[in-house]
């Protein structure tokens, strides 16, 4: 009986694990789990990445909002939609545009690198915190993107939020963050601590030159027929009734081209307002390509399928600084409109203007 139970021990102890292989055990299923939760983590924070260098780019190179400029003077506060107002509330300011972009593109940087991945998240949610308060106000389509890209923001700060917490409230020791690792064997990881950054830096890099050669080739000129005029002189006589009067009131030329295209605007005396755009195409001509504008309901596809109103101009500026412009029927005379042209020549000052403060 004892050898026989010696030896059933003896069978026990070669098929239960150990102490120590059961400690092995645990930590590589721990070391398994929370290296595949970094990698999950880690995808996040490159989509994340990819998403803030698009956003970036296009504000800094100009491209998302572009520049308010004269060619769109003449239409009123009123035929604007929410998402006009931003536009143009945002290419009024330039600086606004570009310290945008910059804390973007510096959140998807800081987001490459494990010990700024913190500081990435935090740059990159409170800019989709702002955008999509925007976009709430202002009915921006693309609620649901800001919304999905500050949610991947708040995701990628989860393992330092309890850090930041303490910082905050002020309690408790404030202990060193935790350093992404997805790769647990350190021999490996210490090369691919370096080539991972740098893969992605080279990724985004790639992207940013593609987002920047996105958008037309920009330029600016300042000749006739840019700026804001109103017809002074017309040679075609008034309707019985104002509502039936299709006599030109005001035109806008625009300045910033793109492609050789410059935004424009046509008014008409009985209210009614043409959009598109202008070339210049050879001395002293112009031809324009102008839509009224999109009804509510209407789809961008279907206001763009519409024939535009093509008409080719001869514009000479007199000595007096006047325009006759002639073509397409009609002969008139246009002067600058010097109170149009406020919101474009007001400008930046530091100091007090006589006229401060001036809203209107």
């Amino acid at each position: 009986m004892p050898g026989r139970s010696l030896r059933w021990n003896e069978g026990m102890s070669e098929s239960t694990p150990t102490s120590e292989e059961y400690a092995a055990e645990k930590q590589l299923a721990r070391t398994t789990a929370v290296t595949l939760g970094w990698w999950a983590h880690g995808t996040v924070r490159l989509l994340l990445a990819v998403a803030m260098t698009y956003y970036g780019v296009a504000k800094l190179v100009f491209g998302q909002f572009g520049f308010m400029d004269m060619g769109g003077a003449l239409i009123a506060q009123g035929e604007m939609s929410p998402m006009g107002v931003l536009w143009r509330m945002v290419a009024l300011s330039p600086l606004f545009q570009f310290l945008g972009g910059l804390a973007e593109l510096g959140a998807a940087l800081a987001l490459l690198w494990r010990r700024t991945v913190a500081l990435g998240a935090v740059l990159a949610g409170a800019s989709m915190a702002l955008v999509f308060v925007l976009n709430l106000g202002y009915d921006v389509p693309v609620k649901t993107i800001s919304l999905v890209l500050l949610v991947m923001s708040v995701l990628v700060l989860i393992p330092w939020m309890p850090r930041l917490a303490r910082a905050v409230l002020g309690h408790g020791e404030i202990r060193p963050g935790p350093v992404p690792t997805l790769v647990p064997w350190r021999p490996l990881a210490r090369f691919t601590n370096i080539l991972g950054p740098v893969a992605g830096l080279a990724l985004l890099a790639l992207i940013a030159w593609g987002i920047s050669g996105m958008y037309p080739e920009r330029s600016t000129d300042e000749s006739v027929p840019a700026g804001v005029w109103t017809v002074q002189q017309d040679a075609a006589e008034p309707a019985a009734q104002l509502s039936e009067d299709t006599r030109w009131s005001a035109l806008a030329f625009g300045e910033i081209e793109y492609d050789g295209h410059a935004a424009a605007q046509l008014r008409s005396a009985d209210g009614t307002l043409l959009t598109g755009s202008y070339q210049r195409t050879g001395e002293g001509t112009v031809e324009l390509s102008l839509r009224p504008l999109r009804d509510p309901g209407v789809s961008n596809a279907e206001h763009i399928e519409a024939d535009p109103t093509e008409l080719t101009l001869t514009v000479e500026e007199q000595d007096d600084g006047t325009l006759q412009v002639t073509g397409e029927g009609q002969d008139i005379v246009l002067v600058p409109d010097e109170s149009a042209m406020v919101l474009y020549e007001r400008g930046f000052s530091w100091g007090a203007r006589e006229d401060d403060p001036f809203n209107r």
